[in-house]
Parts: C-alpha cells; sequence; structure tokens
C-alpha cells in the first residue's frame, strides 16, 4: 500500500470511530494547523481530534496496524516555536484541545487537567466555583495549554514558576495502546500519587516532557494559593554599566528571601518599549532599524532607562514588609527610582496620569498601563499582556475584540531563549554578544533576562520579522542560528527547542542521546509517536 493510501485508510477508520467532524484531510489540516510564526511549513497529510482516552486508544491502534506517524499537540498555540507544525513532515496531527476536563482537590490545590485545559479555561473554573488558587499564568496568553506549557517545561509569573516542577502526576497513551501511569497510582493509591511527585523507584514521569514516548492524557498540577497581599516592585538602571552590579544584587536578593518572590525580570530598553509604543516604521536607519538618537527619544518620553527590573512579593502584610526591606537594602545604591505598587494604587495613578497633559502625560499613561497589566499578570489573571509583542513589528493587531492569535495574524517571531549562569561577567557576555549579532542581522534585539533561581537566568530573545517576505524569514532563521552557536561558545544554551531546531541539540554519540534512543526504540520501536520531537527518529 503506497504512503497516501495509508493515510487516507487511516483517516477513514479513525473517522468511522470519532465522527467524520472530528476527522481532516490534508488541505483542511494544512490550513487549520501549519500556520506558524517561525515560517516553518510541514506537510500535514490530516488531523483527528479525541475528546477522551479511549479515543486516543483508537487512534494509537489503528496508526500501529497502518504504520502512520502521529503528532500530539494540546492546543498547537506554541508561538515563536513551531505553533502546530510537527518536528518533519508527514505526520498526522493529534489535536488535544477537545480534551478539557477539570478536577481539583479543593484542600491541597492539586488540580489535575486535560491537555485542552487553557489558562481561560482554568481561571473560570476557578472564579465559578469562588476558588482562592493562582491560575498558572504565562506570557503566552489565555489561550494556550497548561499541560502544553508544563511538557516544555515553560515557567510562568506566579510563585510556582518552575510549570514541571509543579506536575506531581501524569498518564499517558503508550504507542502500544497501553496506559502509562506512575508506580503509587499502579498501586492504588491514587490520592498519594498526586500528592508526592517522585513515587518510588525511578522517576520516568519526565520523559514526557520534552520527549517523544507516549500521549500525555492528564496531568496533575499544585496550583499556589491566593496569598493575602501581592505587590510588585520596578526599577531602573540609569547606565547600561550597572547590569554586572544588578546581576550580583539580584542573586543576593533571591538567594536570602527567593521563597517569597516571584521571578524577576531585567529588560533592555527596546524590549520595555516594545510594550508601550507603537513600531516606529517612519523612524528607522539604513539597516531597517530604529534610529539611535529617535530609541533615545522614545526612551525619556517613557522614562525608561537602559535597563529596567521587575519582581512581585507574595505572602501576609508582616512577610511583604520583611521582604521590602530586604529589597531596599539589597539594591540601594544601584538602582534609580525602585518604587512598589499594589493593583489599587497603580489603578489610582493609571487614572491620575490622565490628567496630565502633552508628552509627560502620555509616558505616564504607557508607564501606569504597563504596570497596571503586569500586576495582573502576578496576581494569576490569564491576560494578553504579552502577546502584542509578537506585533510589534509586524503591526497587524486584529482591530476587533478577537483573541490574540500571533500565527493567524501574520506575525513573523521565533523565540531565541537560552540559560544564562547568574553571573555578572557572563550576563555581560551574553548581553553583548545578543545585540552584536540581531544587528548584524537586521533585527532588533530584544532583551529579557528572567530568574529561574539564584544560579540562573532563563533569557528571551524575541525575533520580530516580516513573514511576508521570504528574504525576512531566511534572515531570521540566520539570526537564530547564529545567536545559538554564538550562545554555545559562551556556554549559554536554550532550554528548549523550535521544531526546526532540534537537531542542534542532539549528538548521537553522548551517552544521554544513546540512552533517549534506546527508550525511544523500546517505547515505540516503529517511531510513531511525534518523529524528530528531541529525538533522532
Amino acid at each position: 500500500m503506497d504512503r497516501e493510501s495509508q493515510y487516507k485508510l487511516f483517516l477513514e477508520r479513525v473517522a468511522d470511530e470519532l465522527g467524520s467532524d472530528r476527522v481532516f484531510g490534508q488541505l483542511a489540516a494544512e490550513v487549520k494547523y501549519s500556520v506558524c510564526t517561525t515560517g516553518v511549513h510541514r506537510t500535514i497529510p490530516g488531523a483527528v481530534c479525541p475528546v477522551s482516552q479511549g479515543q486516543i486508544k483508537v487512534i494509537i491502534k489503528a496508526s500501529r496496524e497502518l504504520g502512520v506517524p502521529l503528532y500530539p499537540v494540546s492546543t498547537g498555540n506554541n508561538w515563536g516555536y513551531g505553533s502546530a507544525n510537527p518536528a518533519i513532515d508527514g505526520c498526522v496531527i493529534v489535536d488535544l484541545s477537545g480534551m478539557t476536563g477539570i478536577t481539583l482537590d479543593v484542600e491541597t490545590g492539586l488540580a489535575t487537567l486535560e491537555p485542552g485545559v487553557t489558562q481561560r479555561l482554568l481561571q473560570k473554573y476557578l472564579d465559578e466555583n469562588s476558588l482562592r488558587f493562582l491560575c498558572p499564568v504565562t506570557g503566552a496568553g489565555p489561550d494556550c495549554s497548561l499541560v502544553g506549557n508544563a511538557l516544555e517545561r515553560g515557567y510562568g509569573m506566579v510563585p510556582h514558576a518552575d510549570h514541571f516542577l509543579s506536575v506531581t502526576s501524569l498518564e499517558a497513551v503508550l504507542s502500544d495502546g497501553r496506559i502509562y501511569k506512575p508506580p503509587l497510582a499502579e498501586l492504588g493509591c491514587v490520592e498519594v500519587d498526586r500528592a508526592f511527585k517522585w513515587g518510588i523507584g525511578p522517576f520516568l514521569d519526565g520523559i514526557f516532557s520534552q520527549g517523544a514516548f507516549g500521549i500525555v492524557t492528564q496531568m496533575t498540577i499544585a496550583l499556589a494559593p491566593v496569598p493575602e497581599r501581592v505587590e510588585a516592585f520596578f526599577f531602573g538602571l540609569p547606565h547600561d554599566a550597572d547590569i554586572e552590579r544588578a546581576v550580583e544584587a539580584v542573586r543576593a536578593l533571591l538567594s536570602e528571601v527567593g521563597g517569597s518572590l516571584g521571578l524577576i525580570n531585567l529588560l533592555n530598553t527596546r524590549r520595555v518599549l516594545s510594550m508601550m509604543e507603537p513600531y516606529p516604521r517612519d523612524q528607522l536607519d539604513q539597516n531597517g532599524l530604529i534610529d539611535e538618537q529617535y530609541l533615545l527619544k522614545m526612551a525619556r518620553r517613557n522614562q525608561v532607562m537602559p535597563w529596567m527590573g521587575t519582581g512581585a512579593i507574595y505572602g501576609n502584610a508582616s512577610v511583604v514588609r520583611a521582604v521590602k526591606s530586604v529589597i531596599k537594602k539589597r539594591l540601594s545604591g544601584i538602582v534609580k527610582k525602585l518604587v512598589f505598587f499594589t493593583p489599587e494604587s497603580v489603578g489610582n495613578l493609571k487614572r491620575l496620569s490622565r490628567l496630565i497633559p502633552g508628552e509627560s502625560g502620555l509616558g505616564l499613561q504607557n508607564m501606569f498601563g504597563l504596570l497596571d497589566k503586569t500586576l495582573q499578570a502576578l496576581s494569576g489573571k490569564p491576560s494578553e499582556i504579552a502577546l502584542p509583542l509578537a506585533y510589534w513589528v509586524s503591526g497587524k493587531r486584529p482591530e476587533d475584540n478577537t483573541p490574540m492569535n500571533p500565527a493567524r495574524d501574520g506575525c513573523g517571531l521565533i523565540w531565541y531563549s537560552p540559560l544564562v549562569p547568574m553571573r555578572a561577567d557572563r550576563v555581560r557576555e551574553y548581553t553583548k554578544m545578543v545585540h552584536e549579532v540581531c544587528i548584524a542581522h537586521r533585527l532588533e534585539p530584544l532583551i529579557t533576562l528572567t530568574s529561574l533561581s539564584d544560579r540562573c537566568f532563563n533569557s528571551t530573545v524575541p525575533l520580530l520579522f516580516d513573514r511576508a517576505s521570504e528574504e525576512a524569514i531566511e534572515r531570521a532563521r540566520q539570526c537564530y542560528n547564529a545567536l545559538f552557536e554564538a550562545g554555545r561558545a559562551i556556554g549559554c544554551i536554550p532550554y528548549r527547542a523550535t521544531v526546526d531546531s532540534m537537531q542542534h541539540f542532539i549528538d548521537p554519540e553522548t551517552p544521554y542521546w544513546q540512552t533517549v534512543a534506546a527508550l525511544k526504540r523500546e517505547l515505540d520501536p516503529h517511531g510513531l509517536i511525534a518523529p524528530g520531537r528531541y529525538s533522532q527518529s
């Protein structure tokens, strides 16, 4: 049987079980799933949309019998990393967005979620049931999957920031149709399995994170309770040369009181301005980048310094007071305009700024508007606060109230997201490298450094470009590749890959990747689950 006939028979067989409305042929599947902010395009022969674990077993059975490879996605909104595109051509998409089950233990805050549960859906569930837990908000937007983000080892804005670390249990359908469960759950102790991440014996749940060993159908995540008080702090570094001292101060601060702090972000001028003003297309230099003099003018107008910092304190009133004292002590003499805000105070300032006329008033409105949105996210409210970034260069934002979808709306975005040791000299070396490489490829160097611990930053650099231009797409890809190699040379490597950069990470001669390959051969001998995803097959 030829390949085309295999796909056709597979889709027909699945349609008989799931219903024809839950199965898409190649044309419909590529329209729905292949559009991507990175400009990558995969041949997608079809898509299936199960709503239960039982239906996934049907799909797996047909896949195994007909040799059709599958690529599961939770919602497919993996902006900047590949959206819903598979790692290789020829995979049928398994769209899990219709699986939206939620159960929550209100005493422990353990939420068991199916892959289609988005930030928006979980927040709605919490609100409707008057449950005081924080939604694990990320910058990807309200309509992105919580399970998908955790499996990519993403992180968020509230105290339980490391999302896979917050995962306590999961279930998955393996390539032969068996259901994987952690050992304590297999022994019938479901409650304690969900309460204790590590179980007994070798820890195997982790292979499903950035792995291709099965289709995850549910996951238990520990939610953080709503604290008595959330207070954000913001500060500026008046000179680029202050970044080294700031890194040392942030490391000391996190080491001393990290448990009461969320993530601390350091953002360069361009990155902050991208959240405050439209892209100034009439003020570009000969390389198509923002003119340096106009950049300074934008920064002055919005009171943006070479580096800006943000963070949040979570706890009761006495804890917040104590942590504020430590923050002031650690950052004293290094930062300028260290200010603390609650949602109530920034709302009042936002309203007052509207009374100030002229450019000064406009700058304050931009600043307090940004602070207001940031505080809502830090308080666990899903929002589109970070999504406008994807539209900054393209300017193609929806004109109505349609939820933002950067892939659908023609945005060009590739995320370069390396881990950076929290060392002053390494951060200086890294930021210098990013600036030089991006400028050389005629892309705006937008840099954020986010504390994952008191030892390590994750940096996110959005490569923004015109996706309508093949030349711009190729230039962005070359820039990513150059950043990858230059970053690796100084010890900074991405924590997750785009769907077309995974082979950068794999060295088949090393014991690690040989072990991954051995596990893949054992659990998926025919390479039918997400071939090419963090693996060679």
